[in-house]
């Protein structure tokens, strides 16, 4: 997930993950809007492709099952990086790709 172009950081402890949203990959600027605009957006394409991904500010956290299988990791990856590329393509529309 970090290869992702929204990703600036990615970490994780155990199974608690955090992706760091951000417009510019090298500099890991912030978005020019409201802090937590661009999560809440990420939440939003979440939810809709039946992830439960949380957001904090513009840092989306996901703290699966402690029993999820593999499978269901796979799904939870393949449901996450959906999001992002819908995310990312309704940022580029909306000309929301700008860094502070």
């Amino acid at each position: 997930m970090a290869d992702h172009p929204l990703v600036g950081e990615a970490k994780s402890i155990g199974l608690m993950a955090a992706l760091v949203l951000t417009p510019n990959k090298a500099t890991r600027a912030k978005f020019k809007t409201d802090e937590g605009t661009i999560g809440t957006i990420c939440r939003e394409f979440c939810f809709a492709n039946g992830l439960i991904m949380r957001h904090v500010g513009d840092r989306m956290i996901i703290a699966p099952p402690l029993i999820i299988t593999p499978a269901e990791i796979d799904t939870l990856v393949e449901r996450a990086t959906i999001a992002l590329n819908l995310t990312y393509a309704k940022l580029q529309a909306d000309g929301l790709l700008e860094a502070k």
